[in-house]
């Protein structure tokens, strides 16, 4: 089942809050590109300066960020909305003609965004709407655009390669968090370590809890590797050991204490629960041909007309939907 609203609003804000652009930071550095930015491209360029264009779902402004790229001066008014609270570090940077016609909102969501009716001239949105509420989200779309005015959508692909990826990060942050798993294993392990650090070996080798603490923690380290082995993503695995072991690393040189160890591991625990709840729900929210058909019907429907999809790839790989529709006058 999907997260709570509380619970998907908190993991979504931490995520902003850790700078990235966007929510598939892991697989395109800085902003979109290739096809995904060329469909942007084409979406944007019928614009004019006085259109009005809303980006639900924002994240840190990715879409915002590339028409401020693309139009310069010639910028529409933006209105970007999230559910979470965005973070936008590159706006401070910006143009003052982009900020100046930009506007961030948090706590927004998408099936209730209390805007004017007909308010805007082009929708968009890219990996948003779909985690919305579809039967409540898509009529409050229509409601707000403009009578011919457009919808454009990337939405995620039951069948693409980051529903793939979403699916191995689940099943093996699930094996890192698991009862006697190596996040409870390593947060074991810490305060025998500091007793190391200190050079008090005589207390570790009287104590034969540190002994066995160390064999399971060892035992657990393999296991990792043979697993990440065996993974096609085995990225979620590849970085919790070396977050582990940097943490290690620190304690052995005296750049931490136990206390801190155990709040560092704390804050790694709740990434990985973050990082669980975003990925679980991108693989509940992905779309496959019958739940495209559907949303696409559905948008016929509610007064749009030639409705349209088509799968998205960046390179070789499978990465989307592409969706546009136009709104009835």
């Amino acid at each position: 089942m999907s997260a709570g609203i509380d619970a998907r609003r908190d993991a979504w804000t931490q995520y902003w809050k850790a700078g990235a652009l966007h929510s598939l930071a892991g697989s395109f550095d800085g902003n979109y590109s290739g096809a995904i930015r060329r469909f942007w491209e084409q979406v944007f360029a019928p614009l004019d300066a006085d259109d009005r264009v809303l980006d639900i779902g924002t994240g840190n402004g990715a879409l915002p960020a590339l028409l401020c790229e693309l139009r310069g001066d010639a910028l529409p008014q933006v209105v970007a909305i999230d559910l979470a609270s965005p973070d936008p570090a590159w706006l401070a940077s910006a143009p003052a003609a982009c900020r100046g016609r930009l506007r961030f909102h948090s706590g927004i969501a998408a099936e209730e965004t209390g805007f004017a009716d007909a308010g805007f001239d082009l929708v968009v949105s890219q990996y948003g709407l779909e985690y919305s509420d579809l039967a409540r989200s898509l009529p409050e779309v229509a409601r707000i655009t403009t009578g011919g005015g457009r919808l454009a959508l990337v939405v995620h692909h039951a069948g693409s390669r980051l529903a793939g990826v979403a699916r191995a990060e689940v099943r093996m942050i699930d094996w890192l968090r698991a009862p006697g798993g190596l996040m409870e294993r390593a947060a074991a392990l810490y305060p025998y370590l500091v007793l190391a650090a200190r050079g008090e070996r005589e207390r570790l080798v009287a104590d034969p809890q540190a002994g066995r603490t160390r064999a399971a923690f060892n035992e657990a380290m393999r296991a990792l590797g043979e697993l990440a082995g065996r993974e096609v993503f085995p990225d979620a695995l590849l970085d919790a050991r070396s977050a582990i072991a940097a943490r290690i690393d620190a304690i052995m040189r005296g750049h931490m204490d136990a206390n801190q160890a155990v709040e560092a591991h704390r804050d790694h625990d709740r990434a990985l629960e973050g990082a669980r709840l975003r990925s679980l729900e991108l693989c509940e929210h992905a779309l496959d041909e019958t739940a495209l058909e559907r949303l696409l019907s559905a948008l016929e429907n509610i007064g749009f007309t030639g409705a349209e999809a088509a799968p998205l790839h960046h390179g070789e790989h499978l990465v989307g939907w592409t969706i546009r529709a136009d709104r009835s006058s």
